[in-house]
């Protein structure tokens, strides 16, 4: 598209509210197993759950290793004995694939960049389970390509993730190229390594840190506003 952008989208947090999704689907696994549904619980999952995608990030441990363990951390946390961590992880894994609640606004905001720009997206999510929840949203036919750490063998931050979505793009500029995202480890250092502009998409005002990203979007009003400038920047 002549004089767009080639925007590359994070999924959760970023056009679909993930913790909705997780405590809804932990509450349900918990609820399968016949286990406590407390809040105590459904905090700690979820602060677990974070931990152990950090691991998964730093190439630490496996997808299919991530499914287990944070149900074994879980499990031991609470003391919780006789519940099988496989068949929890399943569980989870399968809830949240059916579950997607879109951040208000993103329908329309996707809708008007679509109309001059290329839009794409690049998660570290499981595959089957982030194409689910796309459709279940509606929002896969916004975009020319789903590119999934899954399947690419490497996860965002990794260069080699990014350099694997440059040779898949036809036309990829990168000076044209944009990453958005709410990950400072995952999206906006792997955007830094692969020298493309970033956007965190930082709707609850979190702290950024040490981490440096080139623009900052607290909803989707404000990135279209940065998306327009860079574009006639580029232009």
């Amino acid at each position: 598209m002549s004089g767009g952008l080639i925007l590359l989208f994070d999924v959760d947090d970023t056009l679909l509210d993930f913790a909705k999704s997780e405590r809804r689907s932990i509450i349900l696994t918990l609820r399968r197993f016949g286990l406590p549904e407390t809040e105590e619980i459904v905090a700690a999952y979820s602060e677990i759950n974070l931990a152990c995608w950090k691991l998964l990030e730093d190439n630490k441990i496996t997808r299919k290793q991530l499914d287990r363990l944070r149900f074994d951390i879980l499990f031991e946390r609470f003391g919780i004995t006789g519940a099988d961590s496989v068949a929890a992880g399943a569980c989870y894994r399968k809830e949240l694939s059916s579950s997607a609640y879109v951040i208000r606004g993103c329908r329309a905001m996707l809708a008007r960049l679509a109309a001059t720009d290329r839009l794409f997206i690049v998660t570290n999510g499981a595959e089957a389970t982030q194409l689910k929840r796309l459709k279940k949203a509606g929002l896969d036919g916004f975009f020319e390509k789903i590119f999934y750490s899954e399947t690419v063998g490497y996860a965002k931050p990794y260069r080699q993730f990014f350099d694997f979505v440059e040779a898949e793009i036809d036309g990829w500029d990168r000076s044209r190229a944009v990453l958005i995202g709410d990950s400072l480890t995952s999206d906006i250092a792997g955007a830094a390594g692969a020298g493309i502009t970033s956007v965190w998409f930082n709707r609850f005002g979190a702290d950024r840190g040490s981490a440096r990203p080139d623009f900052e979007a607290r909803g989707y009003a404000e990135l279209e506003e940065i998306l327009s400038k860079l574009r006639r920047k580029t232009g």
